[in-house]
């Protein structure tokens, strides 16, 4: 009897026995993750005002995620040097170092290196959660265990601003990474005897070595400066920098598609390849959703307290999570096909709704709320199954766990990059829309070439 035939495609199945410590493992660390990005933009203020570091306060978000994009990139070789179980000690390890210093700190330098330290943590561990699932859960539980990962998002976007609210006082801000800190430890602990020493990749399998993209990484950090210096500047130089950043990222395909040592799986450029497509919504689904971080700004400018501004940011993570719940228990392999479809549509209606009433406050706010939730509910319906597609597609090869790895990575290459895009929408002024138009407006054109890209992909590919 296979594991497949004992393993029914159930919570239950999932969250008991040897698979509800994998499974607390691995969502435990995104939920650290999720909750440290939330909680830190809630405690800033207070944190630099102390610290005297307003000059340092965007690079505080900025070391964070460029970090995470290098962690998470850097899971497929340290699995293979390491294996799955010393990877995650190292990965909860350095997370708990890195919020560790944050809470001690002196100045702001201090800070930014101690964020530094918790995003190479942060982003293997988002990584690591993928090709755990792959390499630990029978095939049945992918799609809920994909679903229990990313719906650690939406508690972040819950939990995070509300500790953050507790400990938002100049003599508070330190508590909450000394909690990360402990809970990190924690998860460590968990992992010591969760999970079993080398899976997917270990230090005597040589198939798994590789090295860390260096070029790569540093055409893709080099794009999302780009990307974030141009909206700084207006006119000529602000349509130069865009130009650059966009180049940038296109050589970043050439070069990482010819590298020795990619952050990508080769199979996502090879000839054919269905792989590239699956990245590219995956890509496009997960980036939609970082205007949440721009929406309580919209909501106070149009009249919202910042308590109802701040929650109201949170209703795409509480849409994604929602509808994501309902998504994974769908095993019909015809509705996972059309839910892949019906995702993207759904998240696309949500960007035009927005684009049509950003610019209406009182009542008519009310429409936002449906819109919201409509941009994450489909990426919700879509993300679990596109996430699952692409551990089937690595199974058996060479590099599994990259292929699984990659996930994260498409994850975070996007957040990083759409955030940057978002940046330069708010500084695009176009006459007769409000900021919430004109960015609602950029990203569903963004979105919709995307899926009409990626889903026009998908049946050519072999």
């Amino acid at each position: 009897m296979t594991t497949e035939t004992l393993q029914p495609s159930t919570w239950r199945a999932l969250l008991r026995g040897a698979n509800g410590r994998i499974a607390l493992v691995l969502s435990g660390g995104v939920a650290a993750y999720a909750v440290t990005t939330y909680i830190t933009g809630a405690v800033l203020p207070a944190l630099a005002s102390q610290l005297n570091g307003d000059r340092l306060y965007a690079w505080v978000n900025t070391a964070f995620l460029a970090a995470s994009v290098i962690g998470s990139a850097s899971a497929s070789p340290v699995i293979g040097r390491l294996g799955l179980r010393a990877s995650y000690l190292l990965a909860f390890g350095l997370f708990a170092a890195g919020s560790a210093v944050i809470a001690a700190s002196w100045t702001m330098e201090i800070v930014v290196a101690g964020r530094a330290v918790q995003g190479i943590g942060g982003g293997l561990l988002t990584a690591l959660a993928y090709v755990a699932i792959s390499a630990l859960l029978p095939e049945s539980l992918w799609g809920r265990a994909t679903g229990l990962v990313t719906a650690m998002w939406a508690i972040g976007g819950i939990a995070g601003p509300a500790l953050g609210g507790m400990f938002g006082a100049p003599g508070l801000w330190r508590a909450p990474f000394v909690v990360l800190a402990a809970c990190a430890l924690a998860l460590a602990v968990a992992a010591r005897f969760s999970v079993a020493p080398a899976e997917n990749g270990s230090p005597d399998d040589p198939r798994a070595h590789g090295s860390v993209a260096i070029p790569s990484l540093v055409m893709v950090l080099l794009a999302v400066s780009g990307l974030s210096v141009a909206a700084l500047f207006d006119g000529p130089t602000r349509l130069a920098w865009s130009a650059g950043g966009v180049l940038l990222l296109v050589l970043f395909l050439v070069v990482d598609s010819r590298a020795r040592s990619s952050m990508l799986p080769k199979a996502t450029y090879a000839r054919g390849s269905r792989l590239r497509w699956v990245y590219l919504l995956v890509a496009v689904l997960a980036g939609s959703v970082m205007i949440e971080a721009f929406i309580p700004l919209f909501g106070q400018r149009l009249g919202l307290s910042p308590f109802g501004a701040g929650y109201l940011g949170a209703v795409p993570s509480i849409g994604w999570t929602v509808a994501q719940f309902a998504s994974v228990s769908v095993t019909a392999t015809r509705t996972r096909a059309l839910l892949r479809v019906l995702g993207p549509v759904v998240t696309l209606a949500g960007f035009v709704t927005i684009a049509a009433t950003g610019g209406l406050g009182g009542p008519w706010m009310l429409w936002w709320l449906p819109a919201l939730a409509a941009i994450g509910g489909g990426v919700g319906l879509a993300f679990p199954h596109l996430a699952v597609a692409a551990m089937a597609m690595g199974r058996g090869d060479a590099d599994s766990a990259q292929t699984s790895a990659g996930i994260s990575v498409v994850q975070l290459l996007s957040n990083t990059v759409f955030t940057a895009f978002c940046g330069l929408l708010l500084t695009t002024h176009i006459g007769g829309l409000t900021d919430a138009q004109g960015m609602a407006g950029g990203l569903a054109i963004l979105v919709a070439i995307g899926v009409v890209v990626g889903l026009g992909g998908l049946p050519r590919a072999r």
